[in-house]
């Protein structure tokens, strides 16, 4: 299912076709897929060109991170804390199970066994409705959380990231609402979320030199940013 959904995906949105931010993309995400629950997984990341701030998850490893989540980011820490929350969503299952809950196990099976290209169209075309494929539930989202902080203490890196960016999110939204996603407006990161992510952290044992950025990080973001005013200039 995955697989077929990740294809109407990248036929519908424009992707980010500079190797060098693709590959760090792949890179990073690969480094925290490794130390994930989910091991049997072949995770896939891809870029989306896009100033929207937003990653998204579907269901057997495919994760997407816009260009406007990376260059929302401040440091690598914040940027690994998004895609280890995307990660969580594959490791809880919470598309397919979304999937299933939309349109049954009849349906999905039927679909499975012969071409339906108008079924996966349709189903991408609501991907990022609030009632969509994305629209996760409270529990969903605190469960991807909850790993997403397991993930970056696992990888090495400083998991209060999450709650700076979680800060940063609820500070856009109030201020540049057009700027995110609606997958991510239609699950804010609440003041409660934040706070559960707060007592998540506190339960890790304190660990010194945790990492919060990376030059590589700081070098794809400037490369986005140089392309991006090149584009403006034409």
């Amino acid at each position: 299912m995955g697989r077929q959904i990740a294809r109407e995906v990248e036929r519908k949105y424009p992707m980010y076709r500079d190797p060098g931010v693709v590959e760090y993309i792949s890179e990073l995400g690969g480094r925290l897929a490794q130390i994930s629950d989910r091991r049997d997984v072949r995770y896939r990341f891809q870029v989306v060109d896009s100033k929207e701030v937003n990653a998204f998850a579907l269901p057997g490893g495919y994760i997407y991170v816009n260009k406007g989540l990376i260059l929302a980011s401040d440091n690598e820490a914040e940027l690994a804390g998004v895609i280890g929350h995307e990660i969580g969503h594959v490791v809880g299952r919470h598309g397919a199970a979304r999937l299933s809950m939309m349109y049954g196990y009849d349906l999905l099976a039927t679909v499975l066994l012969g071409p339906n290209p108008a079924f996966w169209k349709a189903l991408v075309a609501d991907l990022f409705g609030t009632a969509g494929l994305l629209a996760y539930s409270r529990a969903d989202e605190s469960e991807a959380d909850e790993l997403g902080v397991r993930y970056l203490y696992r990888s090495g890196y400083d998991p209060g990231a999450m709650i700076a960016f979680f800060q940063k999110l609820l500070a856009l939204q109030k201020r540049e609402p057009d700027l995110l996603e609606k997958s991510f407006s239609s699950h804010p990161p609440t003041s409660e979320r934040i706070a559960k992510v707060r007592g998540d952290i506190a339960h890790l044992p304190p660990r010194e030199g945790q990492i919060q950025d990376s030059d590589y990080f700081q070098h794809v973001k400037a490369r986005i940013r140089e392309r991006e005013e090149r584009k403006s200039r034409q």
